[in-house]
């Protein structure tokens, strides 16, 4: 349920607009896509304002690409978008990027850091086992584009191994769904009137695609992903998760933007 008012005291989420990806061949991301499909996907951040703390999640398309018409071509299929800056919503909900805590990241995709110079004071939360891969001597050949976040100085990244619950509560906890990359990991928020919602990530590009359990053949590790999601089916069905997935913009176009905000 999203609301136009909170008690003071409520944990809160806002869904931030960070971008689309105009693909000119679908089926590179999904496996039910037939080929030749062009179709544009959603980039998300996720705000999370807690009693003791604020959490950004992923930081989306660089805003820099804003300013560019024609958007930033990537390879020839695919072309990076910002319509909506992530500064300016942020601004928009009288949030000072250099004041959050705390940034945590699904994994290290170009699409998905692209504007942690944003938030030089937080402290970002990532999986060890993604830092490892993203910053090890393999790092391409496991899918990262390592200039995307080379400003990033390791001494802020405090690596997680396994679930993590961010605030100590059980309310904001993030969950490893691997196998888009070694690390990637969703986040299981538990709100009081909307319940869990699962942001997902990249465990599945379209809802038909997590509906039937296909993972997408281009991931790191196949079987881990379809591993991964089970587990999020798992949640739906034992904790009544509600699951987002960050790329599929039909599914997420009634998901409400901030300023509104789930509580």
């Amino acid at each position: 349920m999203a609301q136009d008012s909170a008690p003071a005291d409520a944990i809160r989420l806002y869904v931030l607009d960070t971008g689309l990806i105009d693909c000119a061949d679908y089926a590179i991301f999904s496996p039910t896509a037939g080929p030749g499909l062009r179709k544009a996907m959603s980039v998300l951040s996720y705000l999370v304002v807690h009693p003791r703390g604020m959490l950004l999640w992923d930081t989306g398309i660089d805003d820099a690409i804003a300013g560019l018409v024609d958007g930033r071509r990537i390879i020839d299929a695919i072309t990076f978008r910002v319509p909506r800056t992530l500064a300016g919503q942020l601004a928009g909900i009288g949030v000072d990027p250099a004041a959050v805590p705390l940034v945590g990241l699904s994994h290290l995709h170009i699409d998905h850091v692209g504007n942690l110079g944003l938030f030089p004071a937080a402290t970002v939360l990532v999986q060890e086992v993604e830092v490892d891969a993203a910053f090890g001597p393999a790092a391409e050949e496991l899918t990262y584009i390592p200039q995307a976040y080379a400003a990033l100085d390791r001494s802020r990244i405090r690596p997680v191994a396994g679930e993590h619950d961010v605030f100590g509560d059980g309310s904001v906890v993030m969950t490893p769904l691997p196998g888009h990359t070694p690390g990637h990991q969703g986040l299981l928020v538990t709100l009081a009137r909307s319940g869990p919602i699962l942001l997902a990530g990249d465990v599945s590009y379209s809802a038909r695609d997590y509906a039937e359990g296909v993972p997408r053949q281009s991931d790191v590790d196949v079987e881990a992903t379809r591993r991964s999601i089970a587990a999020a089916k798992a949640l739906e069905r034992e904790r009544g998760a509600t699951v987002w997935l960050h790329h599929d913009l039909e599914a997420q176009r009634d998901v409400r933007r901030a300023p509104e905000f789930y509580e």
